[in-house]
């Protein structure tokens, strides 16, 4: 992975750049309920099957990531068979799975039968403890189930080197007071708790949001029933915790996160960290009909990769005119789209040098290193 990086940081500046990291959402189906989420609500929409899969993903060609979400992706009965597709075409260093846990008995499966587990990635999403997480995603996704499911999968790490962590998606304040409990609960069984903060729209999960303009100014909308004084305060809180994960490579990027997180929360017009962002160079998203949106939060669509081949989509005008909305705007704080940026702009490994700085509190001060890496 290290030469891989190395090219793409050199090229990083130049022409469109090639896709490294691949979000694919295997569907929009959803048997949760969620209130900070529309999948469950759209309209069903064409699957690509798993030759499909295999013929569009051998066009891309080698990958480091490749994430398969939703939706809720154990809802496709043929996931094994569409994580074989994009193993077989396209090798990918870590293959990231996001489920909602409600299948237990098919999250074992894939990973028992997948033929090399140990690039297997599992992030299982709650949204509190029980009360509140059952309360919020409905009756055919609870709880009981995703505890099921993570411990299946934490039985299985000895045997087949799968990883496993635990998604805390923060949509509303009952959640930001039991995240801490959360923690204890899951830490019981040796897994790392991850905080997300839910957004108020994006284009992806939500009804009637198409694109955010280009011009909006940068910032973190919440979600409708998130405070703002609340949130900052818990995410100036989990800055001070991110020292406490196992990982050093979690520990870097979650102060790199959160720190960009409060920046944004706070209002700064110029927040910092504010890597490039890479949508349309080194992050390639394709919907489940195999269409290719721009990004998270602008759903246009360049077009379909079972019509058009993809070095001839990815090089056309229209993807051209794409990448100059992406240069023109403000920039996101989402993690899924965040983390590829820092990692192929480079700014993760430059802001690891500047990170005691920041710690001091220099970074922080108009003029200072924020003020010139912004």
């Amino acid at each position: 992975m290290k030469a891989q990086l190395l090219r793409h940081l050199k090229a990083r500046w130049v022409g469109a750049g090639w896709p490294s990291w691949c979000t694919f959402l295997v569907t929009k189906r959803c048997n949760a309920r969620c209130r900070m989420c529309d999948s469950w609500r759209m309209p069903p929409s064409r699957e690509l099957n798993p030759e499909e899969i295999y013929r569009i993903f051998s066009a891309v060609g080698p990958l480091d990531v490749v994430r398969l979400s939703g939706g809720e992706p154990f809802l496709r009965t043929d996931l094994l068979e569409v994580a074989v597709a994009v193993e077989k075409a396209s090798r990918p260093l870590v293959l990231h799975i996001t489920t909602n846990g409600s299948f237990p008995e098919r999250v074992e499966q894939l990973a028992r039968r997948f033929p090399r587990p140990k690039a297997l990635h599992f992030l299982v999403s709650v949204e509190g403890l029980a009360a509140e997480h059952d309360a919020n995603r409905g009756r055919q996704v609870t709880f009981a189930q995703v505890e099921e499911t993570v411990r299946r999968l934490v039985q299985l790490r000895p045997s087949h080197g799968v990883k496993v962590a635990v998604n805390l998606t923060l949509s509303s304040p009952r959640a930001l007071v039991q995240a801490e409990e959360v923690y204890r609960h899951f830490g019981r069984l040796g897994v790392e708790v991850n905080t997300v903060v839910a957004y108020a729209a994006s284009a992806t999960y939500t009804l009637g949001f198409s694109h955010l303009p280009a011009d909006q100014a940068a910032g973190y909308p919440l979600a409708p029933s998130l405070g703002t004084r609340e949130v900052r305060a818990f995410v100036s809180q989990e800055l001070t915790r991110a020292g406490s994960h196992r990982a050093y490579s979690w520990r870097l990027w979650r102060r790199y996160y959160l720190q960009g997180l409060l920046s944004r929360l706070e209002g700064e017009l110029s927040p910092y960290p504010r890597p490039r962002c890479t949508a349309l160079r080194y992050h390639l998203r394709i919907n489940p009909d195999g269409s290719v949106p721009i990004c998270q939060f602008n759903g246009s669509l360049l077009g379909n990769l079972l019509e058009i081949p993809f070095r001839q989509l990815w090089s056309s005008p229209r993807a051209e005119a794409a990448r100059q909305w992406v240069d023109r705007c403000p920039g996101c704080w989402a993690e899924c789209e965040a983390f590829p940026n820092a990692l192929y702009s480079g700014d993760l490994l430059r802001w690891r040098w500047l990170w005691p700085a920041l710690k001091r509190g220099v970074g922080r001060k108009p003029g200072g290193i924020a003020g010139h890496m912004g």
